[in-house]
């Protein structure tokens, strides 16, 4: 048999072993966010039942960790609740808190965690379980969309007992009908089926409404269910609202509406009317079919809650007035 040359082989054990030590470094050069148990179930509890968790981050690296913000999925809130700069070795705590007057079934909220670890600059932390009801609605909240008038658009809730072998079911839709049409089906499995459509009346805008579902349950008497879109006609502005967040006098930024036309003939902008707290510049792009409106806070405007609407006039026959709600906040200068 050949003879091993054991003096050979040394020189490659050592650049495995440098290689490893290298990689353990890199692993925790820097700083380093590590969560020890990112997902938390709740088990089984009943609708209404607030539900709280505190995830433990630690920062395993070498350096200072800084955790920026931290975002949730709807009907969840989180927050940090500990210092947002972490030394290395150091812990912080990110309390998560989940409203379930809305949620039923099996449920899953997802935490977004934003730090400056170069590596994993977002990490995901799960709050899980499952909400018991009487009664389930899906989808609850309704969203119909952004719709063009005349567009025929209907959507189906589907509703089902929330327990085994519960019988509980709605019994009569009532609540803000104006503008809707509602109808209540039975499924061949025995579920039942809302189905929603718009009525010919309803008007331009957004519309928010709220249908009051009567149920068999006693627990669960009546079960409101949010229904919300937009109705839109030839005249498109976007965005439908305006924001310009918590702005500093003096230093607000510009923002921008488009005013689309997707009608047949030519429109044009007569005029527009914003608040006092606002100067307003409107551009044509094409003629006929498009206008830019620029909106800007006025260096005076005083500090506190800046909230109106714009108005906006046109040509069209029936859509000679848009509105678009706008909102600011406004700080002190420095």
């Amino acid at each position: 048999m050949p003879r091993t040359n054991h003096l050979a082989r040394r020189p490659l054990v050592a650049v495995l072993s440098l290689a490893i030590a290298l990689s353990a470094d890199v692993a925790t050069a820097g700083p380093r966010l590590g969560i020890e148990q990112p997902v938390s179930d709740f088990g089984t509890v009943e609708q209404g039942t607030p539900v709280t968790h505190v995830f433990q981050l630690k920062n395993t690296g070498d350096a200072a960790l800084r955790i920026s913000n931290v975002k949730s999925s709807c009907g969840c809130t989180a927050a940090v609740v500990s210092d947002h700069d972490v030394q290395p070795g150091g812990e912080a705590r990110v309390l998560a808190t989940l409203d379930t007057t809305r949620v039923a079934g099996r449920t899953t909220k997802v935490l977004s965690v934003y730090s400056d670890d170069p590596q994993v600059p977002v990490a995901a932390l799960t709050l899980t379980g499952i909400v018991l009801a009487d009664v389930t609605l899906s989808p609850n909240p309704v969203y119909l969309g952004r719709i063009r008038r005349g567009e025929a658009v209907t959507r189906e809730v589907v509703i089902r007992p929330g327990r085994p072998l519960g019988k509980d079911m709605v019994r009569a839709v009532t609540g803000e009908l104006s503008g809707l049409q509602t109808r209540l089906d039975l499924a061949p499995d025995g579920t039942q089926r809302l189905i929603l459509g718009l009525g010919p009346d309803i008007p331009l805008g957004r519309f928010t409404r709220e249908l009051r579902l009567e149920t068999t349950s006693a627990r669960q008497p009546v079960i409101v269910l949010p229904v919300f879109g937009s109705i839109e006609g030839d005249v498109v502005v976007l965005p439908s609202q305006i924001s310009f967040g918590v702005a500093r006098a003096g230093a607000s930024p510009e923002r921008r509406l488009l005013i689309r036309n997707r009608g047949l003939q030519p429109l044009t902008v007569r005029r527009v009317a914003v608040p006092d707290a606002f100067d307003y510049s409107l551009r044509t792009l094409e003629d006929g079919l498009e206008y830019q409106l620029s909106l800007k806070l006025r260096d005076d405007v005083r500090p506190g809650t800046v909230s109106g609407e714009v108005e906006i006039f046109t040509d069209h026959p029936t859509e000679q007035r848009v509105v678009v709600p706008l909102h600011a906040v406004v700080r002190r200068r420095g």
